[in-house]
């Protein structure tokens, strides 16, 4: 598995760096992070396949489901200068307000928000 672990703040984080391109990869992610005792995790857009950004395929609400079912905290970060479309824009102003799980579109926010700031 392709990841590093780095403390930011009083928080251990894992940030996952392998492509992801299937909802149940989640697992995957919860067990890396319980292996290394890392409470959040941060996942950037590189990492993410096409169809995390495209709704109707159901991936980003599954895996993201996944992830705070095992109260995994999670930054996802994403471009700020892309266009995912309307109907992602209206996920995106949701994912902000998540108490597990949220979207960002600066690495520096993802990183305050998961060391507690």
């Amino acid at each position: 598995m392709d990841y590093r672990v780095f403390d930011a703040g009083d928080a251990r984080v894992l940030e996952w760096l392998a492509p992801l391109g299937e909802a149940v990869q989640a697992v995957d992610l919860v067990a890396a992070c319980a292996g290394e005792a890392c409470g959040h995790l941060l996942l950037d857009a590189a990492v993410l396949p096409a169809a995390f950004f495209q709704l109707r395929t159901r991936l980003a609400g599954e895996m993201l489901q996944k992830l705070q079912d095992y109260r995994l905290r999670t930054a996802v970060v994403i471009a700020a200068d892309r266009d995912y479309g309307e109907r992602f824009g209206e996920f995106l102003v949701e994912a902000r307000r998540g108490r597990y799980c949220r979207l960002f579109l600066a690495r520096g926010e993802a990183l305050s928000w998961l060391a507690g700031e």
